[in-house]
């Protein structure tokens, strides 16, 4: 957890943090696992923000370390297979990723990496999306 969230930096609840990281993103890492959070504030509206990162099929809308990716058959939906490709300068170049889990009315996209050209093994990723006040504004 970032020092602004566990201080309550930046206009937001640290509590709230706190219950959504303990709710969501609870991670029982078994030997030589290990976990980690990282919490970022973002000055526009929850709906603006999760439309982008629900997008399963574009993470390159808001991982600017993506430039392509491509959908395995036709529908979206729990177990998709998504392969990334990686700009060059990263320690990969290639990512499979499996969508785990999607709900649109808590904001939580899961996605486990199932293969590429990466190091990371028994990976996975839960993100997140939830409302808070910014400098008196609605944020994220």
């Amino acid at each position: 957890l970032s020092d602004e969230a566990a201080n309550g930096a930046g206009g937001g609840g640290a509590a709230t943090e706190a219950d959504y990281m303990r709710r969501l993103h609870g991670h029982a890492p078994g030997e030589n696992q290990c976990t980690s959070a990282l919490v970022k504030h973002i000055k526009a509206p929850v709906h603006l923000v999760w439309s982008l990162v629900r997008s399963f099929d574009q993470p390159q809308r808001y991982k600017p370390f993506v430039s392509r990716c491509v959908v395995r058959g036709g529908d979206l939906e729990i177990g998709s297979v998504r392969e990334v490709n990686v700009k060059t300068g990263l320690p990969a170049t290639t990512s499979t990723e499996r969508l785990e889990q999607l709900d649109d009315d808590e904001h939580i996209l899961s996605v486990k990496f199932v293969g590429g050209d990466h190091r990371l093994r028994n990976y996975s990723s839960i993100i997140t999306v939830h409302p808070q006040s910014i400098d008196g504004r609605p944020g994220t």
